[in-house]
């Protein structure tokens, strides 16, 4: 049984598609389905079965998927701890953050990883949840954070700090005096909000499915700096934490409400790919944002 196979495998598994798994894998889809016709040769048994709308996992596929993702996670541990070198980190790590979680961590990252692994190189990419995601499912980030939601059983996550989230709007626009305001009279102001694809949308529509009301966004932005631009500028109101908008708040530039009834929070998770052995230098730097996780603000 070959580990490149295995590993394929599990793409197809959570993917649903060869098509999909293509693309993340960067193959060509009869490359990949070759793989795929040696594998099921190998164990003389049917993986999977193809459908109208991709493919599905047949029972033995589906065992398969359960004992390789524990067999590939093991063999990147191993090779890890056998290649480690705790006491001479080199190398370069690329790291994934989302806007907001940047904001917060990105200059004390790079100054505790400059003063303690002089000889480690960094590449840090700002990007949304799902490129994030992306980008560790297909080798191009070694470490990344993620909000929790959706996240592929295919990586690792562990909670790295928790955010509460705050209705921010122009100074104008908030009652004096008010700290708080209810989820339901949220939804009915305009909104300017991410585009679905973003993890903070996916949250808002959830709470808004429960409280039985429509969420209907007057404008979509994916860039943070837009986000607070119309804010600004008196068009709409948008969701995010206090943490990712020290600055604009403490100069009274724009105002941040609690978000009750109920309230809304999220929580940063510290990801990377569960079958692919770690570097000291990737090592290196999860250990220091867990140890910086510590320093972020929570709510106020």
């Amino acid at each position: 049984m070959d580990i490149k196979q295995l590993r394929s495998f599990i793409h197809i598994a959570e993917l649903g598609s060869l098509s999909r798994a293509a693309d993340r894998l960067n193959l060509s889809q009869p490359a990949l389905s070759r793989q795929l016709n040696l594998l099921e040769e190998n164990l003389n048994t049917q993986l999977l079965e193809r459908t109208g709308r991709g493919v599905k996992l047949t029972e033995a596929g589906r065992i398969l998927a359960e004992r390789a993702r524990v067999i590939l996670g093991d063999l990147a541990r191993l090779e890890a701890d056998l290649s480690e070198r705790r006491d001479h980190v080199t190398g370069h790590v690329n790291i994934g953050l989302p806007p907001s979680a940047g904001i917060v961590i990105t200059g004390a990252l790079v100054e505790a990883v400059r003063e303690r692994y002089p000889e480690l190189s960094l590449s840090i990419a700002e990007d949304l949840t799902g490129d994030i995601q992306e980008g560790l499912l297909s080798g191009r980030l070694d470490v990344g954070a993620l909000h929790d939601g959706m996240i592929s059983r295919s990586l690792h996550s562990e909670p790295l700090w928790r955010e509460d989230l705050f209705l921010i709007s122009h100074p104008s626009q908030v009652p004096e005096n008010a700290t708080e305001i209810a989820f339901e009279d949220v939804v009915r102001l305009p909104l300017i909000m991410p585009t679905p694809k973003h993890g903070l949308r996916a949250k808002m529509q959830e709470a808004a499915f429960r409280a039985g009301r429509p969420l209907m966004p007057v404008v979509e932005a994916d860039a943070l700096r837009v986000l607070v631009d119309l804010v600004h500028r008196g068009l709409g109101h948008t969701v995010l934490p206090r943490s990712s908008l020290v600055a604009e708040l403490s100069t009274g530039r724009l105002k941040a409400r609690r978000i009750v009834q109920p309230g809304m929070a999220r929580t940063v998770m510290l990801s990377w790919l569960q079958d692919r052995p770690l570097s000291a230098g990737a090592k290196a730097v999860i250990d220091t944002l867990r140890e910086l996780a510590g320093t972020v603000p929570m709510g106020d």
